[in-house]
């Protein structure tokens, strides 16, 4: 017996080695695909992010965010405005600062300058240095190398920023240091993390930091002065970008993509703390395993339950140890192999317990099982209420859904006809008389709930077979016959179709049609009137200052308010008047009428003063302002050509601040065409060049000597021949092409002026939405840029309605453009927005008075004291006053003897060309 028990131990031991040998090959044939070190990176991302060790503390990324570049609207970032970064960081006593930034390259000679002067002066700089492909070399092993220029390198020491980048993509490790040019050069994080040993190799991150909480502060906010200066005393500053835009991102574990500089920041707190990794055990690991599955192959005992229990607890239980160390010490234990290791024990385990045959046997039933249970619950769970009927009407199956609409109970057997409606039932046993292959039709049936709620459920019964479990007539399996109800609750679903459709063409506010509504409206009320002969009239009444009550009380009281008109108006009108409310803030009425055209004018006042009472709302007294216009019957029978002719009247009178009422004329159609017409050319107009530059000269009125000009805009079309400014310069204005229009302006009359070889002073209007949507500054600084015009003589003429728009912020682009030598005049003074109280406030030169003031000063007291006033103001402030529209010598003399300086008006010159503008000034000179 002995010998039987040695040789049946010693076929074990044989078998379990062999198993072994075989285990351990396919383990090699893992580890050269690189599989188990994908696992392990895949594991030790888990461990690094269940950690959360905090951040030293002594480190702080200063980041090139996207606001700094927004703010700063610059890139790259002006070297000058880097010396002042390091000029504040230096006034906060930093302790070392490291650029994460190129500076490969020259910049201009000043602004190199600066950077080296404040790099010197700080003394604390570490400037960015690296190696990487050689453009258009990335089929070769080229590589250039990136180092500060020397007139930096004088001044401050390189530090190499590279990571290595592994298999996976990632960044796992940093480097010491790099060999450049001859010389080993220290890392950043090498430089920040205080090392001193060996500046060549590499050294594993340790992503358990928390680097993400590392202290970071915006380049602008440092620039601005806005960082307390405890928050970087005496800290080690390192600066990099963020910014997506500047692609200096790298992909990470744990934190996905940081910025280069956070990864150098990384690396200096591994090293700070005394964390950079070392990758061991894993030999140990996968003897220890070896050793539980040696165990397992000589061991004759039964039980896969306990033996998988044990497998899986050893392999929690080295991931658990594994985790313990790398929190108590800088290790990295490999536990991947060990872990397929253990897998492929278990597979081996399996096949040993059970055999295939049983193996597959067991797969197959537990799949059946699951089947069997998703197809339950998917039932069960399903959007739709579906009930199973028999052929005596009982229920066999129901759904979740379709017990709660019913009420039925969670058993089969049920009785259908108690618990259903009698028209499923019915409907179900007429179905299962039918042959197979019936195509079902979806019903509709309604149904009372148990609160007494009116419902609407959709239908349909198809009949299946279900065959008999058990019997069979020769090869044929017997089968029963089924009754599917599939129902549905639509009822919210009706209500919906039913809003949308009232909405279509109702206002859900006012109650009244909206505009599709109003044209069928109307279209059935002009056909009516049409038949009995009677004219009508269409008006449109516009709320225009329903954006101030909104701004003012909310959009609730907005709501009631238009509530209130539209009840108003049909209460006082009756059902002989079709209302509509088109907009927000538009209400449109129809009405007929047999008298004579007249009459339409005294309704749409009596609709004006009924509408423009005040309201009463929620203890708030409310005062509408409106704008109308309307159309008498033309003829014509579109209900689209009444609303456009309205509309285009309610146009006119918005524009117009001194008319509320207009009613449509014929021109309007025209003006509208034109104006249409001139905003399509307009945009074509600079493409086609034919926009041209006017001179017009402003005089010293007692040498007569020219002294600047104004530039004026012309445009003369091909087709349509000269067009005025009064006409083309508003459209541009409302469509936003002035912003275009005035870059186009700039840059030409600037270019035209520095070609003169004269000294005099360029006026040039700007319009109050190149402030508001363009960048004036920058625009203004191309222009002069472009064409060498100095801006000592340029002056910037703005009208006063510039002041109404509140939310422009003029006063910083003014002052910006003063900064670069820019002057301004106040145009059109006194023409309607005058207020004395913006102009110490802002950096004006010049007033501008216009000609409606000289127009009679030589009879007219009145103007005279006018004009002397404001020459009084004027040279009280520092600033030069410009007579426009001086067209006779006594309006010139007048002006003299009143004091005024400078004078412009035909009476010097008409506007002219930049030709003949430069052969006068030739001849003056």
């Amino acid at each position: 017996m002995r010998i039987r028990s040695n040789q049946v131990w010693y076929k074990r031991a044989v078998s379990a080695l062999l198993i072994a040998l075989v285990t351990l090959t396919g383990l090699l044939a893992l580890r050269s695909l690189g599989i188990t070190d994908a696992l392990d990176r895949t594991i030790w991302e888990q461990r690094f992010a269940a950690s959360n060790r905090p951040v030293s503390g002594d480190i702080v990324f200063v980041d090139i965010d996207a606001r700094s570049l927004d703010e700063l609207g610059v890139w790259p970032v002006p070297r000058s405005t880097y010396a002042r970064l390091i000029n504040q960081l230096t006034e906060m006593d930093v302790s070392d600062i490291v650029f994460d930034i190129d500076f490969s390259s020259v910049s201009s000679h000043a602004e190199d300058s600066i950077f080296a002067d404040a790099i010197e002066r700080a003394g604390n700089v570490s400037l960015a240095a690296f190696r990487q492909a050689a453009s258009g070399s990335q089929a070769t092993d080229k590589e250039v190398l990136n180092q500060p220029i020397d007139k930096f390198l004088d001044v401050a020491w390189p530090v190499v920023v590279m990571v290595p980048v592994e298999a996976d993509s990632r960044i796992w490790r940093n480097l010491y240091g790099y060999e450049l040019s001859g010389n080993q050069e220290v890392s950043a994080a090498a430089y920040l993390g205080e090392y001193s040993g060996n500046a060549l190799g590499s050294f594993w991150l340790d992503y358990s930091i928390a680097i993400d909480q590392i202290p970071t502060v915006s380049m602008i906010d440092v620039l601005n002065g806005n960082v307390p200066i405890t928050q970087l005393f005496g800290k080690k500053v390192i600066i990099g970008a963020s910014a997506q835009e500047l692609r200096d991102l790298f992909p990470t574990p744990v934190f996905g993509m940081l910025p280069g500089a956070v990864i150098q920041a990384l690396g200096a707190e591994t090293l700070l703390q005394d964390r950079a990794l070392q990758i061991q055990g894993e030999v140990l690991a996968v003897v220890a395993v070896f050793c539980i599955f040696f165990l397992f192959m000589l061991s004759k005992a039964e039980g896969l339950g306990i033996k998988i229990a044990i497998l899986l607890l050893a392999s929690i239980s080295l991931e658990v140890a594994s985790y313990m160390i790398l929190q108590e010490r800088p290790i990295m234990i490999s536990t991947a192999s060990a872990q397929f290791l253990l897998f492929l024990t278990a597979i081996i385990i399996v096949f040993r317990e059970l055999g295939l045959q049983k193996l597959l046997s067991q797969i197959y039933q537990i799949r059946q099982r699951n089947s069997i249970r998703m197809l339950g619950q998917v039932f069960d769970d399903s959007f739709d209420a579906i009930v199973v009927l028999d052929r005596k009407g009982n229920v066999t199956a129901s759904s979740q859904v379709a017990r709660s609409l019913f009420g039925l109970k969670d058993v089969a057997g049920e009785e259908g006809g108690k618990a259903l409606p009698e028209e499923l039932v019915e409907e179900a046993v007429a179905v299962l008389s039918l042959p197979i292959g019936i195509r079902p039709v979806p019903k509709q049936m309604s149904l009372i709930d148990e609160d007494g709620n009116h419902r609407i459920i959709e239908y349909v019964v198809t009949r299946s077979e279900k065959a008999i479990e058990g019997r069979t007539t020769g090869k044929t399996q017997e089968t029963e016959a089924l009754a599917c109800l599939t129902c549905r609750d639509i009822t919210e679903q009706q209500e919906a179709t039913e809003r949308l459709s009232y909405l279509a063409k109702y206002d859900p506010v006012t109650g009244l049609v909206n505009r599709n509504g109003f044209e069928e409206v109307v279209a059935q009320r002009v056909s009516e009137m049409r038949a009995s002969g009677d004219q009508f009239c269409m008006v449109q009444v516009a709320i225009s200052n329903l954006d101030q009550i909104i701004a003012s009380l909310g959009y609730s009281y907005g709501d009631m308010l238009r509530s209130a008109i539209a009840q108003r108006l049909q209460r006082h009108f009756g059902q002989s008047y079709a209302w509509g409310a088109l907009t927000a803030d538009v209400f449109a009425g129809a009405f007929p009428e047999r008298e004579n055209s007249a009459f339409y004018g005294g309704v749409v006042q009596e609709i004006r003063e009924v509408f423009s009472q005040d309201y009463m709302i929620e203890g708030s007294r409310i005062a509408v302002q409106l704008n109308a216009g309307y159309i008498v019957d033309d003829g014509t029978f579109e209900v689209d050509d009444f609303l456009k002719k309205s509309g285009n009247a309610l146009a006119r009178a918005r524009r117009n601040e001194r008319v509320e009422v207009v009613t449509f004329q014929p021109k309007m159609n025209e003006e509208l065409h034109r104006r249409r017409e001139l905003e399509m050319e307009l945009f074509k107009s600079i493409s086609r060049d034919e926009l041209r530059m006017f001179y017009q000269p402003l005089v010293d009125l007692q040498t007569r000597n020219i002294i600047g000009v104004e530039a004026l805009l012309r445009w003369r079309h091909g087709e349509l021949g000269e067009i005025s400014p009064a006409e083309f310069v508003p459209i541009s204005e409302e469509n936003g092409f002035i912003v275009e229009l005035g870059t186009w302006v700039l840059n030409r009359a600037m270019r035209e002026a520095a070609s003169w070889g004269s000294s005099i002073r360029l006026a040039i209007n700007v319009s109050a939405l190149q402030f508001s949507r363009g960048d004036i500054v920058s625009t203004i600084h191309d222009a002069l840029h472009t064409s060498g015009f100095p801006a000592q003589r340029l002056d910037l003429e703005i009208t006063e309605s510039l002041f109404i728009d509140e939310t422009i912020d003029l006063r910083s682009s003014m002052e910006e453009l003063r900064d670069m030598g820019c002057r301004f005049s106040l145009d059109d003074f006194g023409t309607g927005y005058s207020s004395l109280g913006y102009i110490p406030n802002y950096p004006f030169s010049k007033i501008k008075l216009d000609r409606m003031f000289i127009t009679n000063v030589s009879e007219n007291k009145k103007d005279v004291a006018l004009i002397e006033a404001v020459l009084h103001m004027a040279d009280a402030f520092g600033m030069e006053t410009v007579m426009e529209g001086v067209e006779t010598e006594e309006q010139a003399r007048t002006l003299t003897n009143l004091g005024c300086r400078i004078g412009q008006g035909y009476l010097f010159a008409k506007p002219m060309s930049a030709s003949d503008l430069n052969l006068m000034i030739k001849e003056c000179a």
